[in-house]
């Protein structure tokens, strides 16, 4: 399926607002400057709720509907980023407060599209661990004691109210918000 023509990658997320995507993308262009790191930069800052996967462009109408079809009764959701954190060496990220209504979100609405569109979309296998990248997947090992050095002493405190969830999809190797759900 990857690299056929009629496929293309797309994702559901939690987008930061612009102030703080703004603020995120500085934290970015850091790495990029200081390390060449370029893949975070495709995306603006967001929460992963449903990871990337291909599907059939003919059919991203359905994504479409499926999306605005949800339904979450614990929407408008508080978010806090609170820290710089990292995953082994290859990945720094903003870390949340924890969130229980967000884990609700992130499970139900995998549990919505596994549904609506089985094997296209895979179950995760790995805990929710909800964050903002940084810096991921071209992150050298001989940089990532540098860069974390920099970031575990930078203090990075955030907040807002999350009331919309996004479908981003990946057109000319930057990844762009297609479609959106909003709640009251």
């Amino acid at each position: 399926m990857a690299g056929r023509p009629s496929h293309k990658m797309y994702f559901i997320a939690i987008v930061c607002p612009d102030a703080i995507n703004e603020k995120v993308l500085q934290c970015k262009l850091w790495m990029q400057q200081q390390f060449g790191c370029k893949a975070a930069l495709k995306s603006p800052a967001h929460i992963t709720l449903v990871a990337p996967f291909y599907f059939d462009i003919t059919r991203e109408p359905e994504l479409i509907i499926a999306l605005k079809n949800f339904e979450h009764n614990h929407l408008p959701l508080p978010v806090q980023l609170k820290e710089f954190a990292h995953f082994g060496k290859r990945v720094i990220f903003i870390q949340l407060n924890e969130n229980k209504e967000l884990g609700l979100l992130h499970l139900r609405i995998n549990n919505y599209f596994n549904l609506l569109f089985p094997g296209a979309i895979k179950k995760e296998s790995r805990p929710f661990h909800p964050h903002v990248t940084i810096a991921n997947r071209d992150v050298k090992p001989s940089a990532f004691e540098k860069a974390w050095e920099y970031f575990s002493k930078r203090k990075f405190e955030e907040s807002f109210t999350s009331n919309t969830i996004s479908l981003l999809k990946l057109v000319d190797d930057k990844w762009h918000v297609i479609a959106q759900k909003y709640w009251p």
